[in-house]
């Protein structure tokens, strides 16, 4: 019955706008002056698809200054009793007292604080050194916009351009560009997507097509109404410390096609989609790098290629030290060719799944899938292949053991030349597919190990 009332309530007032409009569940102090942005907004903890997924609400803070930082935390709608920083990596064991989590970061960062055991009302905390490289605003190729509210933005960045969203600025709206180079998107504010519908807008925050030599740097992403940043037939660029946080359906973190030599680091992306994924369309794709970024995978993949594969090529493709927070529902890495694509040269390297939950809802439980059958966006008739695959130092330090699935579809969409090469679970090394559960099929390539 309480479940048939709040969703009625839900009906009758739907959740605020994102950040502006929603008041935040918790107070952040840095090195003990109060941040003002705090911001709350949308994330879904549900764990399978739908197109109007229920969404909650989690807090976002965003701060910067010199480090190391001393943070306190103060949770505004519970009492808390219990607290857990990740990455784990950095080592910090919090302290509780006098109602704060209190912790110090050594260096800037992003980390994620839970409360009590749970990741609903988790705490995301983006934090950066002021920025060296902020332009004049009165600079004729700089369009700045300082601290404050901005709504429908629509913005077309031309070329040799910078667009600066300084800390405090949250601008609800898009960075489109086209036939663009030499531009930089930078700054510490916030590009929001929460006024718009999913279906009668769909409105991606950051849609640049055609475009080279660019960069994209530290701006956070909240509450995208479909795909976030999206790249199709772009070259030539680098995504340096953007942060994402999503919660709609579709919301995919970085989704690339039929682009070559992008250099993505230093990033953080929470999505109800696939966090990083590279696709192609109607041109190859090749020297795509992922490094050195921080996941949490509300619903799909964490490291994809796929499915939409009607690329001739797609290679050189690499997922280099990633930490992955939470996986609820499907695989960690894979590669899903269901068009005709030659898949090749690809790297997975340096992984760590803290929290690996997948199969939840209509989800696989699959930490690694690689393979070349057909799905419902399959667009072509025949089958691809792939050929060429590293996996070197993936750790799951918790949750469901491994279930492997490496499947070819037929004799003339292999799969071959698959190396898995130190694979631990909770610290014991797997150095056999007869320690886990595997799946394999009998097309597959002879030169498939695990060592």
């Amino acid at each position: 019955m309480k479940a048939i009332v709040l969703l009625f309530v839900l009906l009758l007032f739907p959740l605020p706008d994102a950040a502006a409009e929603s008041t935040p569940s918790c107070r952040v102090w840095l090195n003990g002056k109060a941040l003002e942005t705090v911001y709350e907004t949308a994330v879904c903890h549900q764990r399978y698809w739908t197109a109007e997924p229920a969404l909650s609400t989690t807090p976002v803070a965003i701060g910067s200054g010199f480090g190391p930082y001393r943070v306190e935390i103060q949770c505004l709608n519970q009492q808390v009793e219990s607290a857990l920083v990740r990455p784990l990596a950095l080592g910090i064991q919090p302290e509780i007292a006098d109602g704060k989590v209190c912790f110090t970061l050594p260096e800037p960062g992003q980390v994620t604080v839970e409360f009590n055991g749970g990741v609903e009302g988790a705490l995301h905390l983006f934090i950066d050194e002021p920025d060296a490289e902020k332009p004049d605003p009165e600079e004729p190729k700089v369009r700045y916009f300082g601290p404050g509210e901005y709504r429908d933005q629509i913005i077309t960045v031309k070329n040799n351009e910078t667009i600066y969203l300084d800390e405090g600025c949250i601008l609800y709206g898009q960075i489109y560009c086209g036939l663009g180079k030499n531009f930089t998107i930078a700054g510490h504010g916030v590009l929001c997507g929460s006024i718009y519908d999913r279906y009668k807008d769909t409105l991606v925050p950051v849609n640049l097509s055609n475009c080279s030599d660019f960069t994209i740097r530290d701006i956070t992403i909240l509450d995208p109404s479909a795909w976030t940043v999206n790249l199709l037939k772009c070259k030539n660029a680098v995504i340096d410390n953007v942060k994402i946080v999503s919660a709609r359906s579709n919301s995919d973190g970085f989704t690339f096609q039929n682009c070559e030599n992008i250099l993505v680091k230093n990033c953080f992306v929470r999505s109800w989609d696939d966090n990083l994924v590279v696709k192609g369309y109607n041109g190859d794709t090749r020297n795509v790098t992922f490094e050195n970024c921080v996941l949490w995978t509300d619903l799909a993949q964490s490291c994809e290629i796929g499915y939409e594969t009607r690329a001739k090529v797609i290679e050189d493709i690499t997922f280099r030290s990633i930490t992955v927070l939470h996986a609820f529902h499907k695989p960690v890495i894979s590669i899903h060719n269901s068009d005709h694509a030659l898949v090749r040269r690809v790297l997975y390297e340096n992984i760590v799944v803290e929290d690996a939950q997948m199969g939840q809802g209509d989800g696989t439980p699959y930490l690694i899938e690689f393979t070349t059958t057909e799905s419902q966006w399959s667009a072509t008739l025949r089958r691809g292949s792939i050929d060429g695959v590293t996996v070197r130092n993936v750790q799951v330090l918790s949750g469901i053991r491994p279930v492997l699935r490496i499947f070819s579809n037929d004799e003339s969409s292999r799969i071959d030349h698959v190396s898995i090469n130190g694979l631990f679970y909770r610290g014991e090394r797997i150095c056999s597919f007869d320690q886990l559960t595997y799946e394999a099929s009998p097309f597959n390539g002879p030169d498939i190990r695990m060592e």
